[in-house]
């Protein structure tokens, strides 16, 4: 027979392993947060501090809380999760999250609850882990949790639990500056919450710093009559539901500064495409086609919401980050037709308006093919801008303007600009930023130069350069303005 011995793993050797799983700040924030939901919070509250002597980034909810006995066994490496039943509401997986996504990014976390009016905490602080070789955790005393920053504002919950991440060794270690770095990542968790756990907006109270998170909607629903929803799919894997609904954004050109800012400000719609992929209610991926299809120009309006319960999670392949997933073969064919619903709409959007640009000649540069497969850009002369700007000078001032242009045209930085693409650093003076109310004075005092005879139908001509056409939608305030 067979002999069978137990062995503990050295637990020096197994925490680099654990800290090494693949989480940024933000992905690792997201699953502590994943905890605060899951414990019914309708308050989850974050707080950072750079300055300090002792460093922190601290979560703080509302929800049940833990007695000691709970505790403990949340701060297990695979938790025992058996009175923890897949749900609608349960976020966690694993029982792994609290551990892995917080040693991801610090080198000790203290955890707080309170439950039945009693406050315990616990400390996992890798520095006594590796000088002992052994998973030993830290029981605070009530004079040592009196000590630990906001555990006043714990104290003004019934039930509730504070997580605090200090020692930041993996910023430290990468940071010129450590503030600068610290606070830079906090943004970026902010941004990163926001999107991820947006269908929770108004069920749930999100604050950093004591500052509510901003709304975000990545299909824009309440842009009616300019967004558009396709047809609501059902699939039926083993009793679990999964539901796919298709939609295609409004002409990306005319998305207005607030849609923009409900998208979350992306620095290219283009990069934004693919299915958004949830579980239970919580964005899990985005920004990707999952190899259903691929990225293109006129793809780049298309999002398909994909809702899975946890039930699913094996057959999806969701990885212990939460943050990829894998679309099952089996289902492929039935969530291919809402695929070719989404893109088609954005492919007709785009194509539309794209077809109108090319027959129009108040673009900024004009693409020229010459032959053996030369391209030449040149800025176009007949743009109204310039037109009525060569109206307005004199002829001195024609000529050093036409020199001018000729000069922008024969330097145009395409090697820099093939290396910043190649290096996948966003390029944006592309105009998708700038904001409408700029636009709009911009085109105020350019009309405040003409003829008060031509100032209606030179803003209809500027209406149609590619810059202004965002504008197209606010014609008749803006001839309000012009005309006075």
């Amino acid at each position: 027979m067979s002999k069978i011995i137990e062995k503990d793993p050295p637990a020096r050797t197994l925490i680099f392993g654990i800290r090494a799983i693949g989480y940024n700040f933000s992905t690792a924030a997201a699953d502590i947060i994943d905890n605060s939901i899951s414990a019914k919070a309708t308050k989850i509250s974050i707080y950072s501090e750079s300055t300090g002597k002792v460093p922190y980034f601290c979560f703080l909810d509302n929800g049940r809380g833990m007695n000691a006995d709970e505790l403990e066994n949340a701060m297990l490496l695979g938790s025992d999760r058996k009175n923890k039943p897949d749900s609608l509401e349960e976020l966690g997986r694993f029982g792994l999250g609290l551990k892995t996504a917080s040693l991801s990014q610090c080198r000790e976390f203290i955890v707080v609850s309170k439950k039945a009016g009693s406050l315990c905490a616990i400390a996992f602080d890798l520095d006594l882990i590796e000088k002992s070789n052994k998973w030993q955790l830290v029981i605070l005393n009530f004079d040592e949790i009196k000590t630990l920053p906001l555990v006043d504002k714990l104290n003004d919950y019934k039930t509730g639990t504070l997580v605090i991440w200090e020692k930041f060794d993996k910023l430290e270690g990468l940071a010129k500056n450590f503030e600068d770095t610290f606070r830079s990542a906090v943004a970026d968790v902010k941004k990163h919450v926001e999107f991820v756990f947006h269908r929770f907006y108004n069920e749930i109270d999100f604050r950093f710093n004591e500052k509510k998170i901003d709304k975000r909607d990545p299909f824009l629903l309440d842009s009616v009559g300019r967004q558009q929803t396709g047809r609501t799919s059902e699939i039926i894997i083993d009793g679990e539901k999964i539901i796919i609904i298709p939609y295609s954004l409004p002409f990306a050109n005319l998305i207005t500064t607030e849609e923009r800012a409900l998208l979350g400000n992306p620095k290219s719609i283009y990069d934004e495409q693919g299915f958004y992929l949830y579980r239970n209610k919580r964005l899990i991926c985005w920004g990707s086609w999952l190899h259903m299809g691929i990225k293109s120009e006129l793809n780049k309006l298309a999002r398909i919401k994909v809702d899975i319960p946890s039930t699913l999670d094996q057959m999806w392949m969701l990885d212990v980050k939460k943050s990829s997933a894998k679309i099952p073969d089996k289902i492929k064919d039935q969530i291919k037709a809402s695929v070719e619903d989404s893109v088609l709409r954005s492919k007709k959007t785009t194509k539309f308006p794209g077809i109108k640009e090319q027959s129009i000649i108040n673009k900024v540069w004009n693409r020229i093919n010459e032959h053996e497969g030369n391209v030449r850009y040149s800025i176009n002369r007949e743009n109204p801008l310039i037109t009525t700007l060569f109206d307005l000078i004199g002829e001195n001032e024609y000529k050093l303007l036409q020199t001018l242009l000729s000069q922008l045209e024969c330097y145009i930085p395409k090697y820099s600009m093939q290396n910043d693409n190649a290096d996948s650093i966003n390029i944006v003076n592309t105009g998708d930023d700038i904001e409408e109310d700029r636009l709009i004075d911009e085109l105020v005092d350019f009309i405040s130069l003409i003829p008060d005879d031509q100032k209606q139908a030179k803003l209809e001509q500027l209406l149609r350069i590619e810059s202004y056409q965002k504008l197209l939608y606010r014609k008749l305030e803006l001839i309000k303005k012009v005309l006075g």
